[in-house]
């Protein structure tokens, strides 16, 4: 008895390692159809929509219109390439001053005379203690504008710039507007032959809809080119109030405030965290519950294997 014990616990090393290759090979076939089955059905998705009719009045040369568009919008992929880069800019300055008042008016005034223009502006505090504003001016004044702002502060506590690079928003937008002046120039041809009530109204129909498509991407456009021909500087200005102790720059009120800042911050990292735990634990669960259920069906496999091709018989309890 004491014989047979030891011989079956090394006969269950290769029973168990037979049990986890099993069920890996059984998930790994169950994401494998899993990801097949996902790729038919969207190429099937994209086949339907891609040979979609119209069969309503002018339904051929509504039909040729359609195509057409559709041909058009894979021309932004090839002109990215060719482009010239679109760029947009963003500054931002913490600054400390001696009247916050009087520089937020200065770079107001220093804004427009550089040809740019104010955005937004706000003064706080019973003796005017901060300001904060933001202006844009055009790409070529941006630096003589950020030296000039830097004059005007006691000390520069912070300064940032962003760049985002914008190309491939600018090219399929102007494609976009192209594509639909051309369908535009096609429905009103189709117009002009129309030989019922019904294709006249289904057309003028199609023309109001094309037209404010045109519209909205040409004011989106408008605003995507204000955003690279000008930089956006924002400002945070401060009163230096500064008190001196032991020869010491001691500022209460700042550090207060930076620390209530950084307070606030890391309390909405940890609410952040535990909000997508808490929602992830379904998703956890079901993962558990199906690593679980493999791992059973390969102990039974492994049973069933072991019973039939090595002659394993489980020992009763005694």
């Amino acid at each position: 008895m004491e014989s047979q014990e030891p011989k079956q616990r090394k006969d269950l090393l290769p029973r168990a390692i037979f049990a986890v290759v099993l069920a890996a090979a059984i998930f790994g076939a169950v994401r494998l159809i899993g990801t097949n089955a996902n790729t038919v059905f969207s190429q099937v998705e994209s086949t339907d929509t891609y040979y979609g009719t119209d069969k309503r009045g002018s339904g051929a040369s509504l039909k040729r219109a359609s195509t057409s568009a559709m041909v058009a919008s894979v021309l932004p992929d090839v002109l990215h390439a060719e482009s010239p880069r679109k760029i947009t800019q963003s500054s931002s300055f913490d600054l400390v001053v001696s009247q916050p008042a009087e520089a937020a008016q200065k770079i107001r005034a220093l804004s427009e005379r550089l040809g740019g223009y104010l955005i937004s502006s706000e003064i706080s505090g019973a003796e005017i203690r901060s300001a904060s504003l933001t202006v844009r001016v055009p790409v070529n004044h941006a630096e003589e504008a950020k030296t000039e702002i830097r004059k005007l502060a006691i000390r520069v506590e912070s300064e940032k710039t962003d760049a985002e690079d914008v190309t491939k928003q600018w090219v399929d937008t102007e494609a976009q507007i192209r594509n639909q002046q051309a369908t535009e120039q096609q429905y009103l041809q189709i117009l002009k032959r129309a030989t019922s009530v019904k294709d006249t109204v289904e057309v003028t129909d199609k023309l109001s809809e094309i037209r404010g498509q045109i519209e909205q991407q040409q004011a989106e456009f408008a605003a995507l080119s204000k955003r690279v021909e000008t930089v956006a500087i924002s400002v945070q200005l401060r009163a230096d109030a500064d008190v001196q102790v032991f020869g010491l720059h001691w500022r209460p009120l700042y550090r207060a405030k930076l620390s209530v800042r950084e307070a606030i911050d890391a309390l909405g990292d940890y609410t952040g965290t535990m909000f997508e735990v808490i929602v992830h634990i379904p998703v956890i669960l079901l993962w558990a519950a199906t690593l679980l259920a493999f791992a059973a069906v390969g102990w039974k496999l492994l049973r069933w294997a072991a019973r039939i091709f090595f002659g394993w018989k489980p020992q009763p309890k005694p």
